[in-house]
């Protein structure tokens, strides 16, 4: 029996990682396994075409045995020649099944590694940026851009370890203050709007393009009964210089 693909994953990645100096900064451990894990993608891409291809002409045999028995039934060949084609067309009907089930496996597999490619490359995001050097990468004035309705505006933010607290002025005359939590570059902020008060939940990942931060994220309301938008998208790029070293 094949060992499932998750073991295999974490077999190669982990004899990959334990390959790299101990004295190898986290993210280039993180960029070997994302290697290895996209190698076995492709090879899995690659397996996955072949079966394909074998599955329809299989298929192709069983559609011209099956119309090549019923004629032959039909000309009055005898029961042992029928007999025969039977067989063929069982064995033939076997060996599609099997293909089948082995793209459905192979189809798997695929989704799965893609689940693990994209939850290393985001703990590669969250590396490179703990790796920039900034104590406090929030701290500051932020540009925000909501979608829908493109809407623009700043925000004021403060860390505390681990906690966040800021204000926030938006296009409209939309003004009042965020509460929230930054844990492992992600970022949930509470807006508390001086009109509406709890309005919304953002949702956000803290990243670095090149030398500047940038949050984005999604963003959903709290309050579905004030004639706004009930969710959307949002991004937001630092104005100010991080805090001194």
């Amino acid at each position: 029996m094949k060992r499932p693909i998750l073991l295999w994953v974490f077999i190669l990645v982990v004899g990959g990682v334990m390959a790299v100096s101990a004295a190898t900064p986290a993210t280039q451990a993180l960029k070997h396994s994302l290697k290895v894990q996209q190698a076995l993608q492709d090879r899995e891409k690659a397996r996955l075409g072949q079966v394909q291809a074998d599955f329809l002409e299989a298929l192709t045999r069983v559609e011209r045995g099956s119309a090549d028995f019923l004629h032959a039934q039909q000309q009055g060949e005898s029961l042992e020649s029928l007999q025969y084609r039977d067989e063929d067309l069982r064995l033939a009907e076997s060996e599609t099944l099997m293909l089948l089930l082995e793209m459905q496996r192979l189809r798997l597999s695929i989704l799965t590694s893609q689940t693990l490619i994209a939850e290393t490359q985001a703990e590669i995001d969250r590396s490179s940026y703990d790796g920039a050097g900034a104590d406090d990468p929030l701290t500051g004035t932020w540009r925000i851009v909501m979608d829908p309705g493109n809407m623009e505006g700043t925000l004021n933010l403060v860390l505390d370890g681990t906690l966040v607290q800021g204000t926030y002025a938006l296009d409209g005359g939309w003004t009042g203050s965020l509460r929230g939590t930054l844990v492992a570059g992600r970022l949930r902020l509470e807006r508390i709007d001086s009109e509406l008060g709890f309005a919304a939940i953002f949702y956000g990942a803290l990243r670095m393009r090149g030398q500047t931060p940038r949050i984005d994220g999604k963003w959903e309301a709290t309050q579905l009964a004030t004639g706004l938008p009930s969710a959307g998208g949002w991004m937001a790029e630092r104005l100010d210089e991080p805090p001194a070293q």
